[in-house]
């Protein structure tokens, strides 16, 4: 039989526990995505921060590259942070996968043995194995990406929204700082002005101008083949290792 169409029938024999993986995988990727998305947007801000400054700089007006390397510096801090929070996501569910694996590798230790003494190859098993896993992932990512194009303009707009939020609420914690050390708030660094004047009109683009949010194929298949890749080493390596010492315990 081949191993794609055993992959299939082992999931199809096992509905609860693919419900259960499915579940996982889902709220793994859809954080991944969210705070993908998150860096991407304050990135590209940071490229357009750092162009305002330079262009302020060869003008000689000190007073808005003052204000904009501030907004360059808050910006730098949260992608400092969502980056920290984004690799944290990545690491607590290879983990959880890894355990996942170790743990269906005692949980199928008799069928495992049955194909092995059947004189299955180890590394058909354990394509077998990879296989089951990457057709619930690519499911699961097939449905995210779905829905990002049906849903992309509010997505978008949200995290849009998030970024200026963000922002302005550290604009404003700067600006209480700043008055409390000189006494008086100087005109400045008003709240409102910097925030009106440099916050909104640099965030509230149109977002079709964000070439992340752009349909691109060749981009999408990229981030799927780096997925499945990174996800057979995952789950392949562990059950390889595992299914080795079993035949060799066996032989």
């Amino acid at each position: 039989m081949p191993i794609a169409k055993r992959a299939y029938r082992h999931l199809q024999s096992h509905p609860y526990f693919s419900i259960l993986m499915i579940g996982f995988y889902l709220v793994y990727f859809i954080f991944a995505f969210i705070f993908a998305l998150l860096i991407k947007q304050f990135s590209d801000s940071y490229v357009q921060l750092t162009k305002i400054i330079a262009s302020l700089d060869s003008q000689q007006v000190s007073f808005n590259s003052r204000q904009f390397k501030i907004l360059e510096s808050i910006t730098t801090h949260y992608i400092v942070n969502y980056r920290y929070i984004f690799f944290s996501i990545i690491l607590v569910g290879t983990l959880i996968v890894l355990m996942i694996q170790l743990w269906l590798s005692q949980a199928r230790k008799k069928e495992y043995q049955s194909y092995l003494l059947l004189g299955e190859r180890v590394y058909k098993l354990t394509a077998q194995l990879i296989m089951e896993q990457l057709l619930l992932i690519n499911c699961v990512l097939l449905l995210i990406f779905a829905c990002y194009s049906l849903f992309k303009i509010p997505i978008m707009n949200q995290i849009t929204q998030i970024e200026a939020t963000s922002l302005q609420s550290k604009l404003e914690d700067y600006s209480s700082i700043q008055s409390s050390q000189e006494g008086t708030i100087s005109s400045d660094f008003e709240s409102k002005n910097f925030t009106r004047f440099n916050v909104n009109p640099f965030l509230k683009g149109e977002f079709i101008n964000n070439k992340f949010s752009q349909t691109n194929t060749l981009i999408g298949c990229l981030i799927l083949i780096m997925l499945n890749l990174y996800s057979g080493m995952i789950i392949g390596i562990p059950n390889y290792i595992v299914l080795s010492l079993r035949k060799s315990k066996l032989s």
